[in-house]
């Protein structure tokens, strides 16, 4: 394998995880709003929690990113 053929692969590895992180995200956007259209005076305390939880899907997506870039 040459070292061209492996970044390339590398950066479809990277596409994956940033594509793995989108759908993350809309699964928990979806539970979220699940959560509240089932009992809606829970939204205060599930917000806070949904968006931490959408900030780390995100962190892992950035990394995923400067890593796309970084390969080359």
């Amino acid at each position: 394998m040459t070292p061209e053929v492996a970044t390339i692969l590398a950066k479809g590895i990277t596409i994956f995880a940033m594509v793995g992180t989108a759908i993350g995200e809309g699964l928990v956007a979806a539970a979220f709003m699940n959560a509240v259209g089932r009992n809606p005076k829970v939204e205060d305390t599930l917000f806070s929690k949904m968006i931490v939880a959408i900030a780390l899907c995100e962190s892992t997506a950035i990394y995923a990113f400067v890593a796309f870039f970084i390969l080359g």
